[in-house]
């Protein structure tokens, strides 16, 4: 590269004091010469802000605050970034020293390109249950035919985008996202406890190209103590519906209207099959609860359409 543009590295904090260390081990060993460092530490309890401060990095602002929460602590760090691109890390995860460099040099080369991603190492511990660590492992591999740089639209019609594993991209952690998108798209929507991730991809690759660097440049720790484990433990099948929740923004929502008439007609036909056979096995099952989630969600769906049909 001529130039190395500003890249945003945003860290959002909360309770992270056993991984300080290693976050910053991270950090310095990073070889991009033009960052800086947004921590938002979303009032931790355990020190992790006194910690981070003593460390002293260059170039790094540390913001705390009221709790956001998981999905606000993100996008209170898009709000302080000045860089061109934003790069985040999460406190448990990490990063390759040449991450941010491989990634940027592909976004550079087509200013078209809002999202890089590249595959992601998983560490987990041993109580995590085998069949959730299998289901999140190679999600690149599950394209059809990915490219190094190619348009949003054409994954958004591969034959495998329906199948899961629905998240196919990966995590923050092993992205990096042109800044300037979030003031034409917005910023990470807070209906979404688990998915808002996968929800703020879809709608990048909607209307931008997408870049991947075929090479394991971020890590990604699986532990009890995550939000991710905490959030499938406390209410699973909540969980696992907040995908139909996605899918009936992509068909309904006029953020997605850019979107060929096809792909949203083959989305919402599927969408209905799965929740009329989803609903049909909880009555026959008597799991009563799961067969009110797939009612409220039709109903959503519903009442959505209608909304939309009176806006216009």
């Amino acid at each position: 590269m001529c130039s190395y543009p500003l890249v945003s590295i945003c860290i959002p904090v909360y309770n992270a004091g056993e991984f300080i260390t290693p976050l910053l081990r991270c950090l310095q060993s990073n070889i991009y010469p033009n960052t800086e460092i947004i921590i938002s530490d979303d009032a931790s309890q355990d020190g992790s802000l006194k910690l981070l401060e003593a460390a002293n990095l260059p170039n790094c602002r540390i913001f705390t605050h009221a709790r956001y929460g998981l999905v606000g602590n993100w996008n209170f760090c898009i709000s302080q970034a000045q860089g061109k691109y934003v790069k985040f890390l999460f406190q448990d995860d990490a990063i390759a020293p040449n991450c941010i460099t491989k990634m940027v040099e592909l976004a550079e080369q087509d200013e078209e390109i809002a999202l890089v991603f590249c595959p992601r190492r998983l560490v987990f511990d041993r109580s995590i249950d085998a069949n959730f660590i299998k289901g999140m492992q190679d999600l690149h591999q599950r394209w059809t035919g990915l490219k190094p740089i190619q348009s949003g639209l054409s994954l958004l019609k591969d034959p495998n985008f329906l199948k899961p594993p629905y998240n196919k991209i990966g995590e923050p952690t092993n992205v990096l996202i042109r800044r300037e998108v979030f003031q034409q798209i917005g910023l990470f929507d807070p209906a979404f406890k688990q998915l808002c991730d996968l929800e703020m991809w879809l709608r990048i690759m909607a209307d931008y190209k997408v870049g991947f660097v075929d090479e394991e440049l971020a890590t990604f720790r699986i532990h009890g103590e995550q939000t991710t484990n905490r959030n499938l433990q406390g209410d699973r099948i909540a969980t696992l519906f907040e995908i139909y929740k996605v899918w009936l923004k992509i068909i309904f929502n006029k953020t997605y209207h850019s979107l060929p008439k096809d792909l949203r007609q083959n989305l919402r036909q599927e969408l209905i099959k799965i929740l009329l056979i989803k609903g049909a096995k909880s009555i026959i099952l008597l799991r009563w609860y799961q067969a009110q989630r797939v009612k409220e969600l039709l109903t959503e769906a519903l009442v959505t359409k209608l909304e939309l049909a009176s806006d216009e």
